[in-house]
């Protein structure tokens, strides 16, 4: 069979609620959409490890809300430190969506950037701000421990694993997105041989992807397991 060698370039997937699973955390997502909704004036924290959702979740608020009225605002902290801190001097939007933020810890100057931007918000009594980071608000090493103080000030929700239902449910839903054919045994298979770090499982997904297109194969059982080398 001709071997055919995959394109080097490919896109990122659109991260909306139409590949978002919200597996045990319904609470959490039920009570922040209607927030950013209604554009109440709150202030929500979300925390968990790698690979539970938190960036998906906040890339479909922020889908949803630009789509609606082109006033979002959203920003991967982990940036901060390659634009500058002038990144978070910019004006306040409706909803305000900040990923990452145990980064910046240890970094004053971020720090103080940070604390001065959330003190915006609050004085400004308008909008909707939701902060993400892989510890809880109180357990992150900030040299500055009123931004501690400040982050713990909303209501904190913290992020679970997704179980292996869900996860074969959204690994199911990028291949679809990506017009590629994977059977819900293929997936079950790829979920229980791997993790449930949906980050993880999505590269996974990009390594197969390119096998794929090279050998021309279907994702098979067979196929992942010859891929992964299990016996």
């Amino acid at each position: 069979m001709p071997h055919q060698e995959p394109l080097a370039i490919s896109l990122p997937d659109k991260l909306d609620f139409s590949t978002f699973v919200e597996g045990d955390n319904p609470a959490a997502v039920s009570m922040i959409k209607d927030a950013v909704g209604r554009g109440a004036h709150e202030f929500f924290y979300i925390f968990g490890p790698k690979g539970c959702g938190k960036t998906h979740f906040l890339n479909a608020l922020f889908n949803t809300s630009f789509a609606q009225n082109n006033h979002c605002f959203f920003m991967d902290l982990q940036n901060v430190r390659q634009l500058g801190t002038e990144c978070l001097g910019v004006p306040l939007s409706l909803v305000i969506l900040l990923d990452n933020v145990d980064c910046i810890a240890k970094d004053e100057e971020c720090e103080l950037a940070l604390f001065r931007f959330f003190n915006r918000w609050y004085d400004k009594k308008e909008g909707t701000l939701v902060i993400s980071g892989e510890k809880s608000p109180d357990a992150i090493s900030f040299l500055k421990k009123d931004l501690n103080t400040r982050l713990s000030s909303g209501v904190s929700f913290k992020f679970e694993y997704l179980d292996e239902h869900a996860c074969v449910r959204a690994l199911l839903k990028r291949a679809a997105l990506r017009q590629i054919r994977l059977s819900e045994h293929t997936a079950s298979f790829m979920v229980r041989h791997f993790n449930h770090d949906m980050t993880s499982l999505v590269a996974l997904l990009d390594r197969l992807e390119k096998q794929e297109i090279a050998e021309r194969h279907n994702l098979t059982i067979p196929f992942v397991k010859n891929f992964l080398k299990l016996k």
